[in-house]
């Protein structure tokens, strides 16, 4: 704190007046800094409030990954030229190179840390030439399931399911699962009793995923296929049903058909497998 007083003093004799122009200057170049970033954000949001208006779903996912790391790309670079403006303004210009000289600028980037960030920038460049994922795309990376909510230079924000934001560094990404760029498989699995008849489980699900499917034919890929007997226990036996369908509506899908096929059931009177520890097989 005496060294900092000291050099203000010595600033102030030496410059006088001069002194406050450089404070203004530091002041003028932090606003213009900020307003840089702040307009490019907004700029950032119209666009991608346009491409949600109008175009193909895919390229709008592609365009708004572009525009977000844009906008990172632009902030750090807007950051780090007022940062070398505020040092030159306060005089530390010469002292900041000639620090740089003495002790080798690879020193300094191992000495910072710099390594990591430089692993960061390089894999957010990655991300986004070779589109392996986009904003609104689930994913699973860096042991975090959920949607991209931004891919910046340095970080990609995901939000999982439960609503939990999570900010992963783009260079501790080493393996990513992308759900939304390939069909699902919906997989329903209905245990019933040892005793009940297969071919008349088997032949109500077929009938009862056909008729829903033919209500969401826009979300079907291809026609359900019923797998019979998937699983045994000493129980239970369980049936297996599966639907191709499009990124990410496998969940909804599974939930209805479980609905339905269990309804239709106990209506038909397929038995369901009496509770375990006791009790009679449900009719």
């Amino acid at each position: 704190m005496v060294l900092f007083i000291d050099a203000v003093d010595e600033l102030l004799s030496e410059k006088g007046l001069g002194f406050v122009t450089n404070i203004i200057n530091i002041a003028f170049i932090a606003l213009v800094a900020i307003l840089i970033t702040k307009g490019v954000r907004r700029l950032m949001q119209r666009l991608q409030n346009s491409h949600r208006i109008t175009g193909d779903p895919v390229k709008q996912k592609r365009a708004e990954t572009a525009e977000t790391l844009m906008a990172s790309i632009i902030k750090y670079v807007t950051y780090f030229i007022a940062a070398a403006l505020i040092a030159s303004e306060l005089g530390f210009g010469a002292s900041v190179r000639s620090l740089l000289a003495a002790a080798g600028i690879g020193g300094i980037v191992i000495g910072i840390g710099a390594q990591s960030l430089i692993s960061d920038i390089v894999n957010g460049f990655f991300f986004l030439f070779e589109d392996q994922f986009s904003v609104g795309d689930m994913i699973d990376a860096g042991g975090v399931t959920g949607t991209v909510e931004s891919i910046g230079l340095r970080t990609t924000t995901v939000r999982a399911f439960t609503g939990e934001v999570s900010v992963i560094p783009n260079g501790s990404i080493r393996t990513l699962t992308n759900y939304s760029r390939t069909n699902s498989l919906a997989i329903v699995d209905i245990p019933v009793a040892l005793s009940a008849d297969a071919d008349a489980a088997m032949k109500l699900m077929r009938q009862e995923a056909e008729r829903y499917c033919a209500e969401i034919a826009d979300k079907v890929c291809q026609s359900p296929e019923v797998y019979g007997v998937n699983d045994v226990s000493p129980f239970a036996k369980t049936m297996r049903l599966v639907v191709s369908v499009k990124p990410l509506e496998h969940w909804a899908v599974q939930r209805e058909l479980r609905k339905r096929i269990l309804e239709r059931f106990v209506r038909e009177g397929i038995k369901l497998p009496a509770a375990q520890g006791g009790g009679t097989e449900r009719k």
